[in-house]
């Protein structure tokens, strides 16, 4: 049984992964400044933590995230509300280790700047999206910006942002947005699934090619310096993995 209050964000590590929960359900997992405070120390946890080898972020109650707590952001100095936000979707684009948004029910404006910040998205069927600034005023950050456009395009991004309509899952996926829909009943056992199968994988391979896709999204191509950092540097996963292929089993990789 569930007994996370309401206004908090959970962490738990099972098995290498560790799952990040909004529990705000009254308020669609809208989120307070102290569960942005909570929420950046589980991101600081699990990238210290050896035994996580993939994050999976989520919401409880049916919904994955409203964005800020509106009420809250009205009665607050804007700027920096808003800018503590940006600092926590900094901090999750930036984590080292794989990250998935496991993605049901609605996720709007903040929560969707959250999902793509994530590297996956994974969304169940009835899942909706929709970035919604422009029915505040508010300006949309440019790092959400940037990396939007780098996932969907720019004709995309502006439909989203200029419009403020909701996707449906199957639209987001055709925008590619997201990258998998389940079914609603089989939601949590295709995260788990996904998620389990990531965390069996080569940790060095997992963190070179997270970072060389996002220097090659973010710049066009992966830097001269950059391949030569993870070509020359030592790769115990290498010798694990040939020698569990010699020896006809699966390679059981070291956490980093």
């Amino acid at each position: 049984m569930n007994t996370t209050p309401n206004g908090a964000v959970a962490l738990t590590v099972d098995d290498g992964i560790a799952t990040i929960t909004i529990h705000n359900a009254a308020r669609a997992n809208a989120l307070t400044r102290e569960m942005l405070t909570a929420m950046g120390g589980h991101l600081d946890a699990v990238e210290r933590n050896p035994a996580v080898a993939v994050v999976v972020l989520t919401g409880a109650g049916g919904n994955f995230c409203a964005g800020l707590d509106i009420s809250e952001f009205a009665h607050s100095h804007e700027r920096r509300l808003e800018d503590d936000f940006v600092t926590i979707e900094e901090k999750l684009a930036r984590c080292r280790k794989p990250t998935i948004a496991a993605v049901a029910g609605h996720c709007i404006g903040g929560g969707t700047q959250l999902a793509v910040a994530c590297d996956l998205r994974i969304a169940a069927e009835q899942a909706s999206f929709a970035i919604t600034p422009a029915k505040l005023g508010l300006v949309y950050p440019s790092s959400s910006i940037d990396r939007l456009v780098r996932i969907i395009g720019p004709a995309a991004t502006k439909r989203l942002i200029f419009t403020a309509d909701p996707l449906t899952a199957s639209t987001a996926r055709q925008y590619g947005l997201i990258t998998d829909i389940a079914p609603e009943a089989e939601f949590d056992a295709v995260v788990r699934r996904i998620a389990s199968t990531i965390a069996t994988r080569s940790p060095m391979t997992l963190a070179a090619a997270k970072q060389m896709t996002d220097e090659a999204a973010a710049h066009g191509r992966v830097s001269d310096q950059l391949d030569r950092h993870w070509r020359t540097m030592p790769n115990p996963d290498l010798v694990a993995g040939l020698a569990a292929f010699t020896a006809g089993r699966t390679a059981q990789f070291r956490t980093t």
